[in-house]
Protein backbone atom coordinates (compact mmCIF):
# COMPACT_ATOMS: atom_id res chain seq x y z
CA UNK A 1 0.00 0.00 0.00
CA UNK A 2 1.73 3.47 -0.88
CA UNK A 3 0.42 6.28 1.04
CA UNK A 4 -1.22 9.25 -0.06
CA UNK A 5 0.94 12.56 -0.22
CA UNK A 6 -0.61 15.62 1.49
CA UNK A 7 0.91 19.49 1.84
CA UNK A 8 1.28 20.66 5.01
CA UNK A 9 -1.02 23.23 4.49
CA UNK A 10 -3.91 21.25 3.13
CA UNK A 11 -3.48 18.87 6.27
CA UNK A 12 -3.94 22.09 8.56
CA UNK A 13 -7.15 22.81 7.02
CA UNK A 14 -8.40 18.74 6.57
CA UNK A 15 -7.46 18.09 9.87
CA UNK A 16 -10.43 17.45 11.60
CA UNK A 17 -11.49 14.99 8.38
CA UNK A 18 -8.15 13.03 8.98
CA UNK A 19 -9.72 10.20 11.10
CA UNK A 20 -12.25 10.06 8.18
CA UNK A 21 -9.58 9.89 5.36
CA UNK A 22 -7.76 7.35 7.37
CA UNK A 23 -10.38 4.44 6.98
CA UNK A 24 -9.92 4.51 3.51
CA UNK A 25 -6.40 4.74 3.40
CA UNK A 26 -4.74 3.98 6.59
CA UNK A 27 -1.70 6.03 6.34
CA UNK A 28 -1.07 9.38 4.88
CA UNK A 29 2.26 11.18 4.35
CA UNK A 30 2.67 14.64 5.20
CA UNK A 31 5.30 16.74 2.86
CA UNK A 32 6.69 20.33 2.97
CA UNK A 33 7.63 21.69 -0.06
CA UNK A 34 7.21 17.86 -1.63
CA UNK A 35 8.95 16.01 0.87
CA UNK A 36 7.88 13.87 3.32
CA UNK A 37 8.02 15.34 7.28
CA UNK A 38 6.09 13.01 8.86
CA UNK A 39 3.11 10.42 8.19
CA UNK A 40 -0.90 10.06 9.88
CA UNK A 41 -1.58 6.87 10.60
CA UNK A 42 -5.10 4.95 11.61
CA UNK A 43 -4.22 3.69 14.86
CA UNK A 44 -5.83 0.05 14.01
CA UNK A 45 -3.24 -0.20 11.12
CA UNK A 46 -0.71 1.03 13.46
CA UNK A 47 -1.02 -1.56 16.09
CA UNK A 48 -1.13 -4.61 13.26
CA UNK A 49 2.05 -3.04 12.11
CA UNK A 50 3.68 -3.08 15.30
CA UNK A 51 2.27 -6.36 16.37
CA UNK A 52 3.96 -7.40 13.02
CA UNK A 53 7.46 -6.17 13.58
CA UNK A 54 6.87 -7.80 16.84
CA UNK A 55 6.63 -11.07 15.95
CA UNK A 56 9.02 -11.06 12.92
CA UNK A 57 11.76 -9.36 15.67
CA UNK A 58 11.31 -12.27 17.89
CA UNK A 59 12.76 -15.63 16.46
CA UNK A 60 11.01 -18.11 18.00
CA UNK A 61 7.88 -16.37 16.96
CA UNK A 62 9.02 -15.65 13.27
CA UNK A 63 10.21 -19.62 13.73
CA UNK A 64 6.93 -20.96 14.29
CA UNK A 65 5.12 -18.61 11.72
CA UNK A 66 7.20 -20.20 8.87
CA UNK A 67 6.40 -23.54 10.07
CA UNK A 68 2.51 -22.69 10.46
CA UNK A 69 2.94 -21.58 6.70
CA UNK A 70 4.54 -24.77 5.63
CA UNK A 71 1.71 -26.82 7.55
CA UNK A 72 -0.52 -24.83 5.78
CA UNK A 73 0.52 -25.52 2.15
CA UNK A 74 1.31 -29.54 2.80
CA UNK A 75 -2.54 -29.51 3.75
CA UNK A 76 -1.49 -30.56 7.23
CA UNK A 77 -4.30 -28.80 9.00
CA UNK A 78 -7.33 -29.90 11.45
CA UNK A 79 -10.85 -28.69 11.28
CA UNK A 80 -12.18 -26.47 14.06
CA UNK A 81 -15.07 -28.44 15.15
CA UNK A 82 -13.42 -32.29 15.00
CA UNK A 83 -10.43 -30.86 17.42
CA UNK A 84 -12.80 -28.69 20.20
CA UNK A 85 -15.04 -31.98 20.23
CA UNK A 86 -11.73 -33.95 20.74
CA UNK A 87 -10.53 -31.96 23.33
CA UNK A 88 -13.96 -32.15 25.15
CA UNK A 89 -14.41 -35.68 25.10
CA UNK A 90 -11.27 -35.74 27.24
Amino acid sequence: MQPTNLDITEARNQFNRLDERLREEKVVRITRHGRPVFAVIDNEYLSALLETIEVMADPEAHRLLLESLDDIRAGRLHDHEAVKRELLDD
